[in-house]
């Protein structure tokens, strides 16, 4: 029937007599009606006023359809407190999309009444309910976590065709995530996803297309994947032609990301500001990344424009972009607030932005946001909320949620996460040493490039372990590396393997790199040399300046020397009383032979000259720590 036929026009005036009698279910239709323009001209105010009239007779579709409006604003007034008092009364009679949306609006601040209402729309049979009650048991929000329950949740979703559930369960197929890694059924699911024109999915075949090419007997499914890209081009190219706002989209990432056709920058952006220009969020944010690489301003127009619509990427992006005045002058409030609503979405990225910019000012909130972000899995804030548990900054010392934490970063492979529990447990911070799994960590960081793994690796080899030979060589390769990417204790432990290998200018060289970073053995070994001119001019003065930065770091060997010096007036003038001083430094940071000179200038010196030199000793150590 044409939209004005006369066929429609009977039907709008049989259902207008109905509804005006008061039967909900013909009021709840004539107000369709009006919406869609069937029969008679589109009215939104008509239309939300018949809804209204079958929701208030209790017909659960009409109340569900009235909430939905009331939380978007759409021919009413928005109103959060309207839209979940109609939602709340057709998810009583079991209405699963409405339960649903009412989970949606309680997520934040109830998450336990969210979880409940999802599980009761997943077991009405709502794919939707059914993937979101999966990610909850996934993350522990609002139910216990449950990896089992999970992955049921994720299938039941997937069996129902929710193209969403079929890539989460094929990705959980492709990690072996609570269930047997399977090539087959993830290539499987990934296409009937795909088949549903689901992007991500497009591109996790065209992944796995591009590792089977790499093999002749998997020729045959690479041939398949490419048809399927090439289709899924056609269809989109088809659609965006015709004003589609999400294929254009779909084109502008396949174009950005060289998913089913060559890199292109041009013809990415051109697609993507097309669906832009027609208010699509997903575009807007899309483009607002494409303008961020090209340094081009015009970033921040189109992240605002996706964060104004609650794109929690855009939002997140914008606080980025403020607080460090990028792309224009730095405006940090509107940068909090922006990483803040990001944050209130669940956004673990902005979380972690907002804990790193509120710790100098807001210690509590900036942990508070750090460990949400952690319990979210971002890898970064694991790491930096285990690095304030093992100094106990902002928190209660503890040596065994720093590991904690620094194994959940170091299992998401983050190189710097992975060498702090490779130190944990060859050291027994926060478990029981296990040099076997330590080794296994640091090398697997040491390989990723981390400088700290790297040279904990080469101190291994230097001094040799159980189960691993001392190497001097591989020693040697390991520090150079850390060194070279200007980790001071390395740079100092090369200066060492290079004196070792009687090469002194080497040892200078690197010693005075790693001095320069404020290094005490660097320091104290420089300042040996220095005064013996080994590989460096002799210089007694420069030696003992060297000395007395490594005794102010608080290394007893430097402080014991510096005793000696004072005592026999090498390269200062002789002072017994400054002897003494620093032999009662170094005696009480645990050096033998700095206890017995300090015992030795006790004996000698008359009782004056004592209490002035322990004297000195308090007032340095009060100097240093103040």
């Amino acid at each position: 029937m044409a939209p004005g036929s006369d066929a429609k026009k009977r039907l709008f005036r049989q259902t207008l007599k109905s509804a005006r009698v008061g039967a909900a279910e013909a009021q709840y239709e004539l107000g369709l009606m009006y919406a869609n323009g069937v029969g008679v001209e589109p009215s939104i105010e008509q239309a939300v006023h018949w809804v209204a009239q079958a929701a208030q007779r209790g017909l659960a579709a009409a109340q569900y359809l009235l909430g939905t409006r009331y939380a978007s604003g759409i021919g009413v007034p928005q109103s959060e407190h309207q839209a979940v008092v109609w939602l709340a009364k057709a998810a009583e009679q079991g209405h699963a999309k409405a339960q649903l949306r009412l989970a949606q609006l309680y997520a934040r601040p109830h998450v336990a009444q969210a979880a409940e209402l999802t599980r009761a729309a997943a077991e009405a049979g709502l794919a939707t309910a059914q993937l979101a009650l999966s990610q909850a048991y996934a993350e522990g929000t609002g139910v216990a976590q449950d990896a089992d329950a999970a992955l049921r949740w994720c299938q039941k979703a997937a069996e129902q065709g929710l193209a969403a559930a079929q890539h989460a369960l094929a990705d959980r197929y492709a990690q072996g995530d609570g269930v047997a890694r399977d090539p087959a059924l993830v290539l499987d699911w990934y296409r009937r996803a795909a088949a549903q024109d689901h992007v991500a999915s497009y591109a996790a075949i065209a992944r796995l297309g591009g590792e089977r090419e790499q093999t002749a007997a998997a020729s045959t499914r690479s041939r398949s994947a490419g048809q399927e890209r090439r289709r899924a081009q056609t269809r989109w190219n088809a659609a965006a032609e015709n004003g589609n706002a999400d294929a254009k989209y779909h084109l502008g990432w396949m174009y950005a990301h060289g998913i089913g056709q060559e890199h292109d920058a041009a013809q990415a952006a051109y697609w993507l500001g097309q669906a832009a220009a027609q208010n699509h969020v997903q575009a807007q944010c899309a483009l607002g990344a494409l303008c961020e690489q090209a340094r081009d301003p015009q970033a921040l127009q189109w992240y605002e424009k996706a964060a104004a619509q609650g794109d929690a990427d855009a939002q997140c992006a914008l606080g980025r972009l403020y607080c460090e005045g990028t792309l224009g002058a730095p405006r940090p409030w509107d940068g909090l607030a922006w990483n803040l609503r990001a944050a209130q979405q669940g956004h673990a990225q902005a979380m972690l932005q907002l804990g790193l910019r509120l710790r100098a000012d807001a210690e509590a909130a900036s942990l508070q946001s750090l460990e949400a972000a952690a319990q979210r899995g971002l890898a970064q804030a694991q790491f930096l909320l285990a690095q304030h548990y093992e100094r106990g900054q902002g928190v209660e010392k503890s040596l065994s949620k720093a590991f904690f934490w620094f194994e959940k970063a170091a299992q998401q492979a983050l190189p710097e996460a992975m060498a702090a529990l490779g130190v944990a447990l060859h050291k027994g911070l926060g478990v029981a040493a296990d040099f076997t799994r330590a080794w296994e960590w640091l090398h697997k960081a040491a390989a990723l490039g981390d400088a700290r793994a790297q040279w904990n690796v080469g101190a291994v080899y230097a001094s040799g372990a159980p189960g691993v030979a001392r190497d001097l060589k591989l020693a040697f390769v390991w520090c150079q590396r850390s060194a070279e990417q200007g980790f001071a204790a390395a740079q100092s432990n090369l200066g060492a393997l290079y004196a070792l290998a009687d090469n002194p200018k080497q040892a200078a060289l690197w010693w005075h790199k790693a001095a320069a970073q404020n290094d005490a053995e660097a320091l104290y070994n420089l300042a040996l040399v220095t005064a013996k001119g080994t590989g460096v001019d002799q210089d007694l003065g420069q030696s003992v300046a060297l000395l007395l930065r490594a005794a102010h770091l608080g290394l007893a060997p430097a402080q014991a020397r510096l005793g000696l010096l004072y005592a026999n007036g090498d390269g200062v003038v002789q002072d017994p009383i400054e002897a003494h001083k620093w032999f009662a430094i170094a005696a009480d940071n645990g050096d033998a032979s700095a206890r017995a000179n300090a015992a030795r200038c006790a004996g000698i010196n008359s009782g004056p000259a004592v209490a002035e030199a322990l004297r000195r000793s308090a007032a340095w150590k009060i100097t240093r720590f103040s």
